[in-house]
């Protein structure tokens, strides 16, 4: 857990990680007020102004800086009537000081023995902002922020309708409140929890309340989101992934396009400098305009070497949403050619120089150079017939497909949970994990597609088609189609209309400072 902001001295809180230095330790604490304790019963006026002038007091005597990261609130104090002695306190012979926690007062009126007692209800908010690290579980990030088992035990029943503690991820803020109650005893201050909140997802916020009877209620607020539609086009210079990132494409929607065309395209070997893109898609704006999700890709189109792949996003009858290019087609075949992201050929099909035997061997597959864990997918809907240790194959899986068609992945690592023989799978699960078991140099897929149980030259062999619409279907696809194009037309003539459109000048008068007004 990393702690964001302390907002409470050493004493008043359990020790967590600070962001003030030790050396800064001290003029960091007598910058934060302290609650301290008095034996007198008079009243005084509000603490915000004395602590002004002890802080201003402090400037002047040439105290350190405070480093910047505590965060106090004073809450609203007590109607308190009387006078308050503005004098700074004086430095005793052991170099002690007094501190004085905004929204109390301190009595003059002390014997300079035991200190200032508090005054009657004490009324201080203390804010402070932990970060959840890998391995940081709900429970242990709220008590080692400060927060009391009893108190972070009933925080979290409370939250339990509406988030899971196991969902908890690295980098999430939660944000806690913290106050000092009513009715204080001799000795260190007893805060409570007054509050938490934290952000599950860009369009919810969650809050913990504490009740009057000190119980948690736990409650949601939905944060508003807009949909944007987005037209991006642009050149390719080294490869599509870098080319649309760099045109602002949220990675989401190209990762959705990249598996889109990777039926069609071997991004390898076909993208070439010069070619060219298109991207039409949906965004989710928060109130401020700024990205807070990203949405569907809409349409998209390449042009590899003057040739020009499109496909647009179709939802059918059935609810089944996919893509398909403009003749109805569905962009999806019943077999993937590379089941395997982000990996390279490192051997082809065909005769070659066996590098472990050392002569000349039929290599009947295709070997994807890749690093051991990578998750392998099924190329296809299936069944599996064959998996476990097999000859120089090392582990070993066979999916038969169809009556025709069957894929194989061999020098696997270890295979995916829940599997076996006879186990049903879809068209990318991941069923096994890339190795170097069996007759193998390094860690690597070897994939192989079988027709009618002949190895066949995956890269070239052609594959049986997706679905196909027709009819009803068709007719609303071409409909739509249509419209995707007048929309895509018309966010470019917005685009170019604002590029266009003249800079209103800065009104100097009422904006004298800006840089065209000097």
């Amino acid at each position: 857990m990393t702690l964001l902001l302390r907002a409470a001295s050493p004493g008043l809180l359990p020790p967590v990680d600070a962001a003030v230095p030790d050396d800064q330790s001290h003029s960091a604490s007598a910058a934060i007020s302290a609650v301290s304790t008095s034996t007198s019963a008079e009243t005084t006026e509000a603490a915000e102004p004395a602590a002004g002038e002890a802080n201003a007091a402090a400037d002047t005597q040439g105290a350190p800086a405070v480093v910047p990261g505590p965060s106090i609130a004073a809450l609203p104090s007590p109607g308190l009537s009387g006078s308050v002695d503005m004098t700074p306190p004086t430095s005793s012979g052991d170099d002690q000081t007094t501190d004085v926690y905004p929204g109390e007062a301190t009595d003059p009126k002390t014997d300079g023995t035991t200190g200032i007692e508090p005054l009657p209800n004490p009324s201080a908010a203390i804010a402070q902002t932990v970060q959840v690290q890998r391995g940081d579980t709900l429970i242990t990030v709220l008590v080692n922020a400060g927060v009391s088992h009893d108190d972070a035990y009933g925080a979290i029943e409370a939250l339990q309708d509406l988030f899971a503690p196991r969902d908890l991820r690295p980098g999430q803020e939660i944000a806690l409140t913290f106050s000092a109650p009513e009715k204080q005893h001799q000795g260190p201050v007893d805060f409570q929890l007054v509050s938490l909140s934290l952000q599950p997802s860009v369009d919810r916020d969650l809050q913990v309340m504490r009740d009057l009877d000190g119980g948690f209620t736990a409650f949601a607020v939905d944060r508003p989101l807009t949909h944007r539609n987005v037209a991006v086009r642009g050149e390719i210079n080294s490869s599509l992934f870098e080319a649309t990132q760099n045109a602002g494409v949220p990675v989401a929607v190209i990762t959705a396009a990249i598996k889109a065309f990777s039926y069609d395209v071997d991004f390898q070997r076909d993208i070439q400098p010069g070619d060219t893109f298109e991207f039409v898609y949906d965004r989710l704006d928060d109130e401020d305009g700024n990205l807070a999700k990203p949405g569907d890709l809409l349409y998209a189109s390449l042009t590899l070497s003057g040739k020009t792949y499109q496909i647009y996003r179709y939802e059918m009858s059935d609810g089944f949403v996919d893509y398909f290019n403009p003749k109805g087609e569905s962009v999806r075949k019943a077999l993937l050619r590379t089941p395997i992201d982000g990996a390279r050929i490192t051997s082809g099909y065909g005769m070659r120089n066996h590098p472990i035997l050392g002569y000349s061997k039929m290599h009947k597959g295709v070997d994807f150079g890749a690093p051991t864990g990578t998750p392998i997918f099924a190329a296809g809907d299936g069944v599996i017939t064959k998996m476990g240790p097999f000859s120089s194959y090392g582990n070993y899986i066979q999916l038969k497909h169809n009556a025709t068609y069957a894929t194989a992945y061999a020098h696997i690592s270890r295979f995916a949970k829940g599997l076996h023989v006879g186990s049903h799978v879809h068209q990318g699960d991941v069923i096994a994990y890339v190795g170097a078991t069996g007759r193998a140099t390094g860690p690597h897929l070897h994939f192989e597609v079988l027709v009618n149980g002949d190895q066949v030259n995956p890269t070239s062999v052609k594959l049986p088609s997706g679905s196909k619409l027709a009819g009803a279907d068709l007719k609303k696809f071409k409909s739509a189609m249509t419209d995707m194009i007048a929309l895509k037309e018309q966010l470019e003539t917005e685009q170019v209309q604002t590029a266009q459109a003249p800079v209103q000048a800065p009104d100097c008068g009422a904006t004298p400072s800006y840089e065209s007004c000097k």
